[in-house]
């Protein structure tokens, strides 16, 4: 018996323009930074568990405006963070971000580029730690690209991408609604753009990671290369 759901996000629905204008993604930057200090904190921490004592090489897949970069960044002086991301705009954004971490004297060691995500300007097992939040959903080559995350990670080292899970809990969704309030709209476009478990288990099994793990948390869906803490 299929499950009765208020919400119309059975069919995924993908993006085809989320930031048309870099007034568009200002306006998501700011609306990121008053809203979403929550949301980043279980990808942030679940990241910095992930960290030893020996100097890092991070790669964020899809870095939108490096809010989470720039604050993985600063707790962590030893690493160097670089971010990826396709978006020409929201690249500008993230920019104007560093810019300001630098007139803060924040301790940040952090670089921003644009190139497409699945033919990244990398050399083979360069990353230590490769990430992702909340971009998955918006990847044009998400299977290539998932294949182009395990080539730049190190044998020893881990992949992990956190993304919206479209059919997470219905009250989990209401209540990040309460929330982000003007950015509401946008939220649920994300929202109907995301994969569901069974959907990441499939771009996986293209891609040849199937032994990559798929676990749902709350509102969120997380893909690692290996057994996470937490």
């Amino acid at each position: 018996m299929s499950e009765h759901r208020l919400l119309d996000l059975v069919d995924r629905v993908p993006l085809t323009q989320p930031f048309p204008d870099l007034v568009t993604a200002r306006s998501y930057d700011l609306g990121m930074r008053k809203s979403a200090l929550m949301a980043f904190r279980a990808p942030a921490e679940r990241i910095l568990d992930l960290v030893g004592q020996e100097p890092l090489e991070m790669i964020e897949l899809g870095c939108n405006t490096a809010l989470l970069g720039l604050h993985i960044a600063g707790r962590l002086p030893r690493a160097q963070v670089t971010g990826f991301d396709e978006v020409a705009e929201l690249i500008e954004v993230a920019e104007e971000n560093l810019a300001l971490a630098i007139w803060a004297n924040a301790e940040v060691d952090m670089e921003v580029e644009k190139s497409s995500l699945h033919r990244l300007p990398v050399p083979d097992s360069c990353a230590d730690i490769v990430f992702s939040f909340s971009s998955m959903h918006r990847w044009k080559h998400p299977v290539e690209t998932l294949k182009e995350a395990s080539r730049i990670c190190r044998p020893n080292g881990t992949v992990v991408l956190c993304d919206s899970n479209r059919h997470a809990d219905e009250g989990f969704i209401t209540f990040i609604l309460q929330f982000v309030k003007e950015s509401g709209d946008h939220f649920m476009r994300q929202l109907q753009a995301a994969y569901t478990k069974a959907e990441a288990k499939a771009l996986l099994l293209e891609a040849g990671l199937d032994d990559w793990y798929v676990i749902e948390e709350d509102l969120g869906l997380i893909m690692s290369s290996r057994p996470l803490n937490g």
